[in-house]
């Protein structure tokens, strides 16, 4: 039994529990739980491997309160999702159905998950509920209609719990079925055409995306998946023809959206969500009669955890009163419950009534449960102290969780002592106008939408907007600075944790600041700031589109800054190599960069930009004019003692050796900087570029593939590598790996289902990350694998993906891809569609490394048309440049297909002697399918010798 006292630590998985202080770490980095699932996980621990009754959960979380089976479901299926996150494939909180749960270490974790079992996104956070009164019946009806329908929509006036409904029944399926859900708040939508947007960055699809829609439903196309849309009821147009589109193009996808009214969609389903249960009016009820209703359950549950409030039978009539005036609102009630720990039942309600007589009558517009929640949202707003009511109105400039710092830099307009602030804060949790969350040992707070809205009206209607959107730019812009400041020392995911989740408000403050113009200096300032939260989220466009309006407004209102213009200029070279598809701008970008960093004299932005520079020649494959720019590189890095811009050197050396077939040196070379980076740690490497680590390993994998006697060590370090990419969590890095690297090695050794299962990941980053020029490359992979694996055999889908390739960025010529549409397209017959590539390659000129192959794909077609002494010349011409190029991989694959046609010649002595001796060589390997296919052919030929010498 393990247990959880002081000074003991209990382990299960990666993850480490210390009970005594109540946190849980996976490795170095803390996990975010939040209070009921820490007490839940803590119990779970005491008896690790032995199973927790459902009592003694109840008990850790909900200590004297009787709460109904779905609040611990609800809980249970949180803490499962936190730990996902951390170790997304296992799950280490095991079920035994009717009676509880334990916590185990022993997980069979899937070699590979189908890409059906994979999150739409990661890391998707739900508001954290507190404890659901009042809904069973209506969270099992609504399951059973999410269940039988693909799009239901919960419909009911503002504060009627639809989200809180929602989301317990939606993380219920969760639990229970294993399903994906993703939550996407539309709250923050401002108008219908953000829809689209909003839901994109909620999937993690980047805001430069060229067609959004088709990259969410791409997206969710290939997995099963339950999105949860809410607040619909301002966008309801915009939703519903995103609903039908989805719907339309996806097949295991549900929806289950909130909304005031039905969005009108194709396949939607209402379910009307009712009110809390009042007791109905005419009778005197006592204490225990009054709590059998949900409404007054709810009230004297909320001021018992404001206040340690209890109801007695002379308060029952009076709550059961209060709960009718407010028509049973969730919301309403949280908002009033606050009072009964100061006052009397009956003196909140002649309070209430007296409020209400002033702002609710015959004159107000909307129905009249619409004007109650707004009459009580006045109410709680008019019983705010001065310096609560300000900080309420400045906190909802915020887009996410905020902390206590950040109130206090919003409201300084206010003149308000940091004292003044907390106090406000907290008379505004005891108000239940604010929620609180616990993340990672710190103090967070949230605005409920209807409360940010209202309080957002009073901030502009006050005339403090100006002021506040500008404290809140400052406080981005301070935020951020400290994020440039700890890229050094912070490993990648506790930075990511740390800074990515003010990504929103960060683009709220370079909006009004710099795309408004409330504060262009600022709007700059704070653009520079942000570049490397960019690229750690590996938003291309949205990076190009900030710096280059960027220097448009640095240019127009005379800014003289150098050193603030070099970091517009080098975030832009950056993001240049990957998605420029104008060679003279990205040049004079780059040019720029390096220019201005030696007049600065910032070696660290020379080295990046020359890095940048260099690496956009040769994506192509190529190493025009780069000679010049890797010295400099290399001078500049050893002047400065640099080690990431010294690696950025031996990798673009590497590049080059692959360029002129070099594999042994570049093997070499990647090796030896493989065992340099092992000694390096997390925060130390870069993550604002490439994963160097990564970057290497894929190097290396795909170089003893192609150019050593080992090509099984390349399969296995490819297959390693695919997966690290994928848990690196960081998109550029995942699309160089992929594309430079990993797919190739697996489509050439025919791992089909492995292959194509990456290959739509890749897809996937794409969209996500806002590259949508390299989805040629993730198309062309899609189309030849599905056809080589006999998915599909018509030449239109790859002959498609042949004109998106010729015709798409010169950084994705590399000739590797022409050659897998080959392939595929002679896998079924289309021989001449076939040649019709390989003609526009030789046409082009071929990549040095890849002339073996397409000779060897030539002599195909030839010997298809009985052209056999052509075959055999193209093939013997083929062998020989794969051998002076130190291919062995199409070594032994032009070697075979020559024994094949010398043995349909008769000649099984030369065919011998062509394959023995490069067959007998390799070291490992010998289950690839064209190691398998020579040994099968030898074995042949050598059966055929011995037959006829007997």
């Amino acid at each position: 039994m393990a247990s959880t006292e002081p000074d003991e630590v209990v382990a299960f998985g990666p993850f480490r529990l210390h009970g005594e202080h109540r946190r849980l770490f996976c490795g170095s980095e803390e996990v975010q739980l939040g209070g009921r699932a820490m007490e839940m996980l803590l119990t779970l621990a005491r008896k690790k491997g032995e199973l927790v009754h459902k009592e003694e959960l109840y008990n850790a979380a909900w200590p004297g309160i009787f709460v109904h089976e779905a609040n611990l479901k609800v809980t249970i299926a949180s803490l499962r999702r936190a730990l996902r996150e951390y170790s997304p494939a296992e799950d280490y909180i095991r079920t035994l159905i009717g009676r509880g749960y334990w916590l185990s270490d022993q997980v069979v974790a899937p070699d590979m998950q189908g890409i059906a079992d994979l999150p739409a996104v990661a890391n998707t956070r739900f508001p954290e509920l507190g404890t659901v009164i009042g809904r069973d019946a209506e969270i099992a009806e609504l399951r059973g209609k999410i269940a039988a329908n693909r799009l239901t929509t919960i419909v009911g006036p503002g504060g009627i719990g639809k989200t809180t409904v929602a989301v317990a029944t939606v993380q219920l399926i969760e639990d229970e079925e294993g399903g994906l859900v993703t939550f996407i708040d539309l709250a923050r939508a401002t108008g219908e055409e953000f829809v689209i947007p909003s839901v994109a960055a909620a999937l993690g699809i980047s805001a430069g995306s060229q067609d959004r829609l088709e990259a969410i439903s791409s997206i969710l196309a290939r997995r099963r998946a339950l999105v949860l849309l809410d607040t619909c009821e301002h966008v309801l147009n915009a939703v519903a023809h995103l609903c039908d589109v989805v719907l339309a193009n996806t097949r295991d996808v549900r929806i289950v959206a909130t909304s005031r009214q039905a969005l009108r969609a194709k396949r939607e389903v209402v379910f009307q969500l009712a009110p809390l249960e009042v007791p109905p009016s005419g009778r005197t009820y006592t204490a225990e009669q009054v709590v059998r209703y949900s409404a007054p359950q709810l009230l004297v549950e909320r001021a018992s955890e404001k206040g340690k409030y209890k109801v007695g039978d002379k308060d029952a009539s009076a709550v059961a009163e209060i709960c009718r005036r407010l028509d049973g609102s969730p919301l309403a009630i949280e908002l009033i419950s606050p009072r009964l720990t100061s006052r009397s039942a009956p003196d909140v309600l002649r309070e209430l009534g007296d409020r209400f007589t002033t702002l609710v009558g015959a004159a107000q517009d909307g129905p009249l449960r619409q004007q109650t929640l707004l009459a009580t949202l006045e109410w709680s707003y008019a019983l705010l102290t001065k310096s609560e009511a300000a900080v309420l109105r400045s906190v909802s400039i915020f887009m996410g969780t905020f902390d206590m710092d950040a109130v206090v830099n919003v409201v300084v307009h206010h003149d308000l002592d940091p004292t003044a602030v907390f106090d406000a804060i907290a008379g505004l949790r005891a108000k239940s106008m604010l929620s609180v969350e616990q993340i990672a040992g710190g103090m967070r707070y949230r605005l409920l939408d209807s409360t940010r809205a209202f309080a957002g009206n009073l901030l502009e209607t006050s005339g403090e907007l100006p002021a506040v959107s500008g404290a809140h730019a400052r406080l981005m812009l301070g935020i951020f600075a400290r994020a440039n400041a700890d890229r050094a020392r912070l490993p990648a995911r506790p930075w990511h944790a740390a800074y990515a989740g003010n990504a929103d408000d960060l683009r709220r403050a370079i909006g009004w600041a710099l795309f408004r113009r409330g504060d262009p200096l600022l709007g700059i300032q704070l653009v520079a700031s942000g570049v490397p939260l960019w690229h750690e989220l590996s938003l291309s466009e949205e990076a190009r589109r900030n710096c280059e309006q960027a220097l448009a407004e640095f240019d127009r209102i005379g800014c003289t800054d150098p050193a603030l213009k070099l970091k517009l200029i080098v975030g832009l070279a950056a993001v240049s190599s990957y998605i420029s598809a104008d060679a003279e701008k990205a040049t004079e970008t780059f040019e720029a960069a390096i220019q201005l960093s030696r007049q600065i004299g910032d070696t660290n932005a020379e080295c990046q930009a020359l890095g940048a520079f260099a690496r956009y020649r040769l994506l192509p494959g190529n190493q025009t004019e780069v000679w010049k720019i890797l010295k400099g590189l290399k001078r500049v890095a050893m002047r400065s003692n640099n080690r990431p811009a010294k690696w950025e050197h031996e990798f673009l050396l590497t590049e080059v050796d692959i360029i002129h077939c070099q594999y042994p040196p570049a093997i070499a070379r990647m090796e030896m900087l493989r065992q340099e980076l092992r000694g390096v740690s997390d925060g130390s490497v870069s993550r604002f570029d490439l994963d160097p680590k990564i970057r290497s390993e894929t190097a290396i994998s795909a170089m003893t593939w192609l150019g050593s006697r080992r090509p099984g060590t390349g399969l296995s370090g490819a297959k390693v590598t695919a997966r690290e990419a994928l848990e690196a969590h960081h998109g550029w890095t995942l699309i160089y790996s992929y594309v430079h690297g990993i797919l190739f090695v697996l489509s050439e050794c025919e791992e089909w289902a492995l292959a194509k299962h990456y290959a739509d990941l890749l897809k996937d980053t794409i969209y996500r990350h806002g590259m949508p020029a390299w989805i040629p490359v993730a198309n062309c992979h899609i189309e030849a694998l599905d056809a080589l694996s006999g998915f599909r055999t018509d030449p239109d889908g790859l002959m498609s993906a042949f004109d998106e390739l010729r015709t798409g960025l010169r950084q994705m010529g590399r000739h590797v891809y022409y050659a897998l549409l080959i392939r595929a397209l002679y896998a079924h017959g289309h021989v001449d569609q076939g040649v019709q590539i390989l003609d526009y390659l030789f046409d082009i000129g071929p990549q040095r490394s890849m002339v073996p192959e397409l000779l060897r794909l030539r002599a195909v077609k030839e010997r298809s048309v009985g052209r056999n002494e052509d075959a055999l010349s193209t093939l013997q011409r083929s062998l020989t440049v794969a051998e002076e190029n130190g291919a062995w991989a199409w070594r032994i694959r032009c070697a075979t297909d020559l024994a094949t046609l010398l043995r349909d010649r008769m000649q099984v002595d030369e065919a011998k002697r062509v394959l023995e001796p490069v067959y007998g060589q390799f070291l490992d390997g010998f289950d690839i399918p064209d190691l398998q296919r020579a040994g099968n052919l030898l074995t042949e030929l050598r059966n055929f010798g011995r037959a006829q010498g007997s």
